[in-house]
């Protein structure tokens, strides 16, 4: 009987150490996934979607998200539009693929990305919600800011180059509520429905000598979802299992010590 005690005392503390240490951790692995390329052809480069593979493309992949993450600047302060902080580092490894037919439509992020925050956006009117794999144009601009180093590493379809990748929450695009109260930085990405965005360049002119607008060559994938990956993480793991061999060697220990019948 006071095995038995033991042995669900422990495994019972175990149990709330995984528990208290998974809810604790930081940072986290997220998959995400979209629907097709088609729900938002309107807004897309028709080139570079038919490039892609057509409207019924979808991507996937996965980031990692930093939830205490420091706040760094507010974007007005960095030469971009007003009314969004920036949290510098709190998404990396981004990495996904174009789901097609065509072959070889991987990218990753080798670095870390940013978030930005905007509780009512001035220039939109409502809240918005964003992971970057890399620094966008500034206002006024068609290229990306030349003191950050590009890190994504994308890939060439047809005669495009893939540049960057934004994952995106926006009030009222595919129904998303009114989410934000503050500039805070989010717990967890959100669960409605987000916008990945593809940002192609000319491969034939990765500067953009030709000044043509940024955005022009980009693809949009709607119903964007984003949820917390199975697989714990290897300190937690780690954790657990130690703590179980802990009770195994308790229980041996007593056997051993039990007198015989």
């Amino acid at each position: 009987m006071v095995l038995r005690k033991f042995t669900a005392a422990t495994l019972a503390a175990v149990a709330t150490s995984f528990v208290s240490l998974s809810a604790l951790a930081a940072p986290v692995t997220y998959n995400y996934s979209t629907l097709h390329g088609g729900l938002l052809q309107a807004s897309s480069n028709a080139a570079v979607l038919t490039a892609l593979g057509g409207p019924a493309v979808t991507v996937s992949g996965s980031f990692i998200y930093d939830a205490e993450t420091p706040f760094t600047t507010y974007t007005q302060n960095i030469g971009y539009e007003a009314g969004r902080a920036v949290y510098s580092g709190a998404v990396s490894q981004l990495s996904g693929t174009v789901n097609s037919t065509v072959g070889g439509l991987s990218f990753i992020d080798n670095g870390t990305g940013v978030a930005t925050v905007g509780n009512e956006v001035p220039s939109l009117g409502r809240d918005s919600f964003s992971l970057n794999a890399d620094p966008t144009p500034r206002l006024g601009e068609n290229t990306t800011p030349a003191e950050y180093a590009h890190q994504l590493a994308g890939f060439n379809v047809g005669d495009y180059t893939l540049h960057n990748v934004r994952l995106y929450w926006v009030e009222g695009y595919f129904a998303a509520p009114d989410f934000l109260s503050n500039n805070d930085l989010m717990p967890t990405p959100p669960t409605f429905y987000g916008v990945v965005a593809l940002d192609f360049i000319l491969t034939a002119d990765p500067t953009n000598t030709a000044n043509s607008p940024y955005y022009s060559r980009t693809v949009y994938f709607g119903g964007l979802t984003a949820s917390v990956a199975a697989v714990p993480e290897p300190g937690t793991t780690a954790l657990a299992l130690a703590g179980l061999a802990g009770v195994a060697l308790a229980i041996r220990s007593h056997r051993r010590q039990a007198p015989q019948a």
